[in-house]
C-alpha cells in the first residue's frame, strides 16, 4: 500500500491488492486508519461514518473496500479507542506504525519473511558497515568463510529474474580471484588495445555496467585474496573514485542518488561501436552488447533509459558493495593506512567447529530478498548526518554532542585516543572523524526503524557501540609496532597521571604502555554484554602479544 522514499510515505496503488497480506487483521488496519486521518477534522467526531467518508475522499475505492470490508468488526474495534484523534494521534511516528508489522506472519507474502529476520540480525554488524560505506574487508585465518558470507549476501538479495536454475551463483555476484601479478589497474578496470583498436573490458567492467540495469537490488564483488598483490597498485583508481561520492539532490533539495568520479573514461564506450547499423544510444544497448543479449524476452527485462555511460562514462553504481577478503600472513601484502582508512574492516576468526554439521544451508535464494532500502547509503559527509537524521535533527543535545559543541562530545572522544597515540604513526584525521558519525546516524535510523525512542540519555550507549566498531574497523588495524613504539615518555606519564606498571590477568605486571592507555577509555563491557564492547578484548590480545614477543600487530 505504501512506499518509504526518503523518510516519506508514498501510495502505490500497484501494491492495494498485497494490503491483506501484510495485515490480516482489524486491529492493525483501524490502528493505520486512524493514523493515517490523525491531522484530519472529522465532520462528525470519531463515528465510523466519519471516518470512513474522511477517509474515502483520500483514497480509491478498491483501497477503501479493503480497509472497510467489515463494518461490524471494524466498528468494535473503534469502540476500543478513546482518542481524540486530532491530538492525541498527531505525535505518532511512521515508526510507531512501522511496529505493527512486527508480528510474525503465516502467510509467505509479507514484509520481512523469518528467514531474512534471522540473517538480518545475525549478520547485523555486516549490514551496518555496508550502510556506513561500500567498502568492506573481512580479515581472518583460512577456512573461516570469508568469502562465503559474501555469496550468502548475495542469495538473500537475488531477485526472481536473477536468480540462476541450478542455485548456485546468483546473478548479483561476481568473484573476482586477484593475482600475485596485479600490479596496475587494467586486470579490474581494462585497457585500450592498440593492437586490436578497441577498449578490452573486464568482468569486473561488466558487472558494474550490469548492476546500473538493476539500481533497486544491490550488487556483491568479491576480491578473493585481495591481497595477494599490493593493493595500493591495482586498486588505486578505484580508492580514489571511492572518496569523490556524493549525494546529487533535485532541485528541491532531495537526495536522488549518490554518484562518484568514473573509473572508464566515457571515450571507451562511444567507440565500443553499434548495434546493427545503429550506433549505441544509451546504457541498456551497451549492456546488451556487452553481455551478448540479443533475444527480445532478455531485452524487455531491462528498462534502463539512462545515457550516463556515455556523458559521464562508468561511474561507482551506489548499488554496488566490494568487499575484500583477507588473509595476513607470509605470502600477502600488508595494507597501507591509506587502504584501511578507506575501508570497513572486520575480523572473522570462524565459529564453533561442529557448526558444519548443521541442517542449513545459508546459500539459498529468499521469498522476500533484500533490497536497496536495506543498504542504501543514506549519508556520505557528517554534515548531511546532523541535517538529514531525524533522531539528530529533532534533538538539539544529541546534534550539538555529535558536532563537539559541549565540550565532552564525539570530536572530544576521537581527540582523546589520538591524544594517547600521539607520537605514532597511528593518529587519525577527518576521514575516521566522519565515517564514526556516519556509523553512529547508521545505529540510530536502525533503532528508530525498529520503533526504539532515541532521547540523549538513550543516545550514549549507541556512542560507546560506534566508537567501538570504529577502533575495531578503522584504528586498531592501523597499530603494530615493538616496545619502543607504544612506550609512554615520562612526561606523558606525569601529565596523564599514569601508572609506570600494571597488572595483568594471570596477576603479573607488566610496563604501563599506550596499548594499555587505550584500552582503558575504549569502551568497557561487562559480563553480560561481551558481545557489544570487543575492543578492549582485542587491545588485550594484542598487549598479550606485546609482552610475549616485544612486538604485536592488530593481525593475528
Amino acid at each position: 500500500m505504501f512506499q518509504i522514499k526518503e523518510g516519506t510515505l508514498i501510495r502505490n496503488v500497484g501494491m492495494y491488492e498485497n494490503f491483506n497480506s501484510y495485515m490480516d487483521s482489524t486491529k492493525e488496519k483501524v490502528a493505520l486508519v486512524l493514523w493515517i486521518l490523525r491531522k484530519t477534522n472529522l465532520t462528525d467526531g470519531n463515528s465510523y461514518e466519519s471516518i470512513y467518508n474522511a477517509f474515502r475522499g483520500i483514497y480509491t475505492s478498491d483501497l477503501v473496500d479493503i480497509f472497510f470490508s467489515n463494518r461490524v468488526e471494524f466498528e468494535k474495534e473503534l469502540a476500543s479507542y478513546h482518542l481524540d484523534l486530532n491530538d492525541n494521534f498527531y505525535s505518532i511516528r511512521p515508526q510507531d506504525i512501522n511496529s505493527l508489522f512486527n508480528v510474525e506472519k503465516k502467510d509467505k507474502v509479507h514484509l520481512q519473511s523469518n528467514d531474512m529476520t534471522t540473517f538480518e540480525r545475525q549478520n547485523e554488524k555486516y549490514l551496518t558497515a555496508l550502510c556506513t560505506k561500500p567498502f568492506m574487508l573481512l580479515a581472518g585465518i583460512s577456512g573461516t568463510g570469508k568469502s562465503r558470507i559474501v555469496r550468502e549476501f548475495a542469495f538473500k538479495c537475488c531477485p526472481k529474474e536473477l536468480q540462476d536454475k541450478d542455485g548456485t551463483t546468483p546473478g548479483n555476484y561476481c568473484m573476482i580471484e586477484v593475482k600475485p601479478n596485479w600490479h596496475d589497474s587494467t586486470e579490474l578496470l581494462g585497457y585500450w588495445s592498440n593492437l586490436q583498436e578497441k577498449y578490452i573490458f573486464t568482468k569486473f567492467v561488466k558487472f558494474l555496467v550490469k548492476a546500473k540495469m538493476y539500481p533497486d537490488v544491490p550488487f556483491f564483488v568479491c576480491l578473493d585474496e585481495m591481497n595477494l598483490a599490493p593493493v595500493e597498485q591495482y586498486f588505486a583508481e578505484f580508492l580514489s573514485v571511492l572518496e569523490t561520492r556524493r549525494i546529487v539532490k533535485d532541485d528541491d533539495g532531495e537526495r536522488i542518488k549518490i554518484k562518484s568520479g568514473a573509473l572508464v573514461d566515457k571515450d571507451y564506450f562511444k567507440t565500443f561501436g553499434a548495434i546493427g547499423d545503429k550506433h549505441l544510444e544509451n546504457d541498456r544497448q551497451i549492456y546488451f552488447k556487452l553481455f551478448n543479449i540479443n533475444e527480445k524476452e532478455e531485452m524487455d527485462k531491462i528498462k534502463c533509459e539512462s545515457k550516463s555511460l556515455l556523458e559521464e562514462g562508468l561511474t561507482l553504481p551506489e548499488n554496488v558493495y566490494i568487499i575484500g577478503t583477507v588473509n595476513m600472513d607470509d605470502t600477502t601484502h600488508q595494507f597501507s593506512r591509506k587502504v584501511i582508512d578507506r575501508a570497513m574492516t572486520i575480523e572473522m576468526n570462524g565459529g564453533a567447529l561442529e557448526d558444519i554439521f548443521k541442517d542449513e544451508d545459508e546459500l539459498t535464494y529468499s521469498e522476500s530478498p533484500l533490497t536497496m532500502d536495506s543498504l542504501r547509503n543514506k549519508y556520505v559527509t557528517a554534515k548531511e548526518v546532523i541535517k538529514k537524521c531525524d533522531a539528530v535533527a529533532a534533538d538539539e543535545q544529541i546534534s550539538n554532542y555529535i558536532q563537539g559543541k559541549t565540550g565532552k562530545g564525539l570530536p572530544q572522544r576521537l581527540q582523546s585516543i589520538n591524544m594517547v597515540l600521539s607520537g605514532t604513526p597511528f593518529t587519525v584525521s577527518y576521514r575516521v572523524m566522519n565515517e564514526l558519525t556516519l556509523y553512529l546516524a547508521v545505529l540510530l535510523d536502525k533503532a528508530e526503524e525498529d520503533g526504539k525512542e532515541v532521547t540523549f540519555d538513550t543516545f550514549i550507549p549507541y556512542v560507546e557501540t560506534a566508537i567501538d566498531k570504529i577502533l575495531l574497523m578503522k584504528i586498531l588495524p592501523r597499530v603494530e609496532g615493538d616496545d619502543e613504539m607504544f612506550r609512554i615518555s615520562e612526561k606523558e606519564r606525569r601529565v596523564n597521571e599514569l601508572d609506570s606498571q600494571v597488572n595483568d590477568e594471570d596477576d603479573m605486571s607488566h610496563e604501563f604502555t599506550k596499548l594499555d592507555w587505550l584500552k582503558q577509555i575504549a569502551p568497557q563491557h561487562t559480563e553480560d554484554n561481551k558481545e557489544e564492547y570487543m575492543a578492549v578484548d582485542k587491545l588485550s590480545e594484542m598487549i598479550d602479544r606485546l609482552n610475549r614477543q616485544s612486538f604485536t600487530r592488530y593481525w593475528p
